[in-house]
């Protein structure tokens, strides 16, 4: 049996605010409370990727223990219960609490790295190399180097090598590598095509969807206590980054003369330059 530990991350819709709801609070938060929650996208492809391992014929008869984790509030539990109804075998919730860890990913990774060490012992750590919030990209690299692991990253693709190894296909510069990688080991998930998390059936969802989930606190986790009472950077502002583009409305009467006026002025000039 190969056991994985899956940090994930629930992350509000920033896509539906609009430029009025981006106001600073004094706490220096923007109110997201009445946005979708959803997957962050990388965690998801981490935890689909999780499932595809049994799915492989090669892999068929071997047998995988998932361990699902996230650190956030009750909210997280709907989704712990999707992974619950997908035959996740274990599910716990880290309740911060009042903390801000939005900007703090070297206690975040103190938390999975103390996790993984006194309670789950995986033989991987499968995670998204990012979150929307935060956007630090450092959480799987931290949580390698507290463990004394190796890490892999932009991870696309994964296979059963033999009962303990993986086959890790990741981008690199110019293309991809295939490598076959040893556990202990973070595997820091990337744009992994086609990996969007499954839905599970109403069969599965009444069979496995109440399997309990286990509730622990910050303050299970005294590393990551000190790290937060710590001198850290301070946070004073924060800035939206304007990704605006110019854009340019073509007038005429007809679409062909539209056309003509986009090909003549602003097509023809970057095709002859190629």
């Amino acid at each position: 049996m190969m056991k994985l530990l899956l940090p994930f991350s629930i992350t509000p819709d920033l896509e539906a605010l609009s430029e009025e709801d981006w106001a600073l609070q004094p706490d220096l938060k923007v109110d997201t409370s009445f946005t979708p929650l959803d997957w962050n996208s990388f965690d998801e492809s981490a935890l689909e990727m999780s499932l595809k391992l049994s799915d492989n014929g090669a892999s068929g008869s071997f047998c995988f223990h998932r361990c699902a984790l996230t650190v956030g509030g009750m909210p997280s539990d709907r989704f712990l219960k999707t992974l619950a109804a997908l035959k996740f075998d274990e599910l716990v919730r880290i309740d911060p609490g009042d903390a801000d860890l939005r900007f703090r990913p070297e206690v975040v990774a103190r938390v999975i790295a103390d996790f993984a060490q006194a309670q789950a012992h995986p033989d991987f750590i499968l995670m998204g190399r990012q979150t929307q919030v935060g956007d630090n990209a450092c959480t799987p690299l931290l949580t390698a180097e507290l463990l004394g692991w190796p890490c892999v990253t932009q991870v696309t693709a994964l296979e059963l090598a033999d009962k303990h190894r993986l086959r890790v296909t990741g981008a690199v510069d110019g293309g991809t590598a295939v490598q076959t990688v040893s556990a202990p080991c973070v595997l820091s998930i990337g744009d992994a095509p086609c990996t969007y998390l499954r839905v599970p059936t109403l069969k599965d969802k009444m069979a496995y969807g109440k399997k309990p989930i286990t509730l622990l606190r910050l303050s299970d986790f005294p590393g990551a206590e000190a790290l937060l009472s710590g001198s850290n950077a301070e946070l004073r502002s924060l800035v939206p980054i304007r990704k605006e583009r110019e854009g340019v409305l073509i007038e005429a009467d007809t679409p062909e003369e539209k056309a003509e006026i986009l090909y003549r002025d602003y097509l023809k000039g970057r095709l002859n330059r190629l």
